[in-house]
């Protein structure tokens, strides 16, 4: 039992990251319905800007992480002024397009400025493990983890309480009657692309921090995306709990059905359940499934 939930825990710490790039993806989804590729390597270079700093430079956490968000938030606001404004109007499926289309291009930046090698933040958080009861915690890691936890309830009393979480949530509803009601629409979709990449920083150095930066790190987009898909691309609740689901499922599946089947069930288990999810309920766990009349 004792491994069991060393397992699980180790998953849910995992599982957070998967969340925070979730929440990126469905916080743009949320205002415009596109469904966006492009938050992986934003995750991948708010972490890389952030090792620029604190590593490169020497800077302390709280003077690095400063320009990190900066320079990500500008690369989130030239993505939707330069790529994604000019296709308003035209079909999703250009967006999304557009999206991939920005992964491909930013990911040949990032591979020729890494050069294949990899990139490791010195330690800006406390070192050494928690025991509870007999399971190991990494302190480092359990801090991510409050940290995603405060940043999903920091998000959800921007939608509730604030005048530009309204404006998002009445975006996302029609964009036409919230132009008329005097909210300007372009300037929603600049917000919440420069908030998401803020997120996106988060989770990427949340995610460095566990796993280095090297030419994989933007992948994790790919798990982000699916988290978002089966917890609802409108839903900040189901990209939390998928998330940490997700993690468990990874972890515990890979520990106890690795020997089994020779390895590799942690590469495959996001997409079962995604199937799964897809074949149960199309719009996500917590998705709403939205009733049109012809």
């Amino acid at each position: 039992m004792i491994e069991f939930l060393q397992q699980a825990i180790t998953g849910m710490m995992i599982g957070s990251l998967y969340a925070l790039v979730a929440a990126a993806i469905v916080l743009v989804y949320k205002s415009t319905h596109v469904v966006s590729l492009a938050h992986g390597q934003l995750v991948a270079f708010g972490a890389l800007f952030f090792w620029l700093f604190i590593g490169g430079l020497g800077l302390p956490f709280w003077v690095g992480i400063i320009p990190a968000f900066v320079l990500t938030a500008l690369i989130g606001l030239l993505i939707e002024r330069l790529t994604l404004r000019p296709l308003i109007g035209q079909p999703l499926i250009a967006a999304f397009l557009m999206t991939f289309a920005i992964f491909l291009v930013l990911e040949g930046v990032f591979v020729l400025y890494l050069k294949g090698e990899t990139r490791t933040l010195p330690a800006f958080l406390p070192e050494g493990n928690m025991d509870i009861s007999g399971i190991s915690v990494p302190i480092n890691q359990f801090i991510g983890f409050l940290a995603a936890l405060f940043l999903f309830a920091a998000l959800s009393l921007i939608f509730k309480y604030t005048k530009i979480g309204l404006g998002m949530r009445a975006t996302a509803e029609d964009h036409r009657l919230a132009q008329g009601t005097g909210i300007t629409v372009r300037n929603i979709f600049s917000y919440i692309w420069v908030l998401s990449a803020i997120v996106a920083v988060v989770a990427g150095i949340a995610t460095a921090n566990v796993m280095d930066i090297y030419y994989m790190l933007p992948y994790i987009g790919i798990s982000g995306l699916i988290v978002a898909i089966c917890g609802g691309l409108d839903s900040l609740l189901g990209a939390l709990v998928v998330g940490l689901l997700l993690g468990v499922v990874e972890n515990v599946g890979a520990a106890y059905l690795d020997p089994l089947v020779g390895g590799g069930v942690k590469d495959v288990a996001a997409y079962v359940v995604l199937l799964l999810v897809l074949l149960i309920r199309p719009y996500g766990l917590f998705g709403l499934v939205r009733i049109e009349r012809i």
